[in-house]
């Protein structure tokens, strides 16, 4: 087996690394959280989680992230399972090459890749975005803001990719960890 590549997808907020850590409680894998990338620079800048940042702080980030992905192509060991977060909207040309960056290291790999697409209502983010420690991480906190990206916004659909969709509003971080380990097997299974 070569590996996998796991890619929580789903607006900030709506429990991708709570997910992302119930897999790999249950799986040998390396967790690259999309703030194990981005605190690398929002650690220098102070952000509040309530303002946005600044244009150009996406650069930098997407520096670190090539650097980490380069890492990961170049020194990790051959058939190593990863699991990937991101805030990913439907729209957003940045956002789908990030996606399109992930999809083509896990072929480099030869790596099984599984895009889990989060969705969640409105209400139940803006409860959950103002969960204990996000602040710590540099995480977004408003939670009008949070509703009102989930009213106005959409979740990127990776668009010719076979995806799994889950509503996380009324599912615990391990019962979604356990549907994405379902469908991980299946494919698997499919792919011998």
């Amino acid at each position: 087996m070569n590996g996998a590549f796991i890619y929580l997808i789903g607006f900030a907020g709506c429990g991708k690394l709570t997910i992302a850590q119930a897999i790999q409680a249950q799986c040998d894998c390396i967790l690259v959280d999309n703030h194990l990338i981005n605190n690398v620079i929002f650690s220098l800048i102070d952000p509040d989680g309530k303002t946005e940042l600044p244009d150009k702080v996406w650069e930098h980030v997407r520096r670190v992230r090539l650097a980490v992905l380069d890492t990961i192509r170049d020194l990790a060991k051959a058939g190593r399972t990863f699991i990937f977060t991101n805030e990913l909207l439907e729209g957003e040309d940045r956002h789908r090459r990030l996606f399109l960056e992930i999809a083509a290291l896990a072929r480099h790999r030869r790596a099984l890749f599984l895009p889990v697409r989060l969705t969640i209502a409105p209400g139940e983010l803006a409860q959950r975005v103002v969960s204990p420690g996000r602040a710590e991480r540099f995480k977004e906190i408003d939670p009008q803001a949070a509703q009102t990206k989930a009213r106005e916004c959409e979740v990127f659909r990776p668009s010719g990719f076979e995806f799994l969709e889950i509503d996380v509003t009324t599912m615990t971080a391990e019962e979604a960890a356990e549907r994405v380990l379902v469908s991980l097997r299946k494919r698997q299974r499919e792919r011998l």
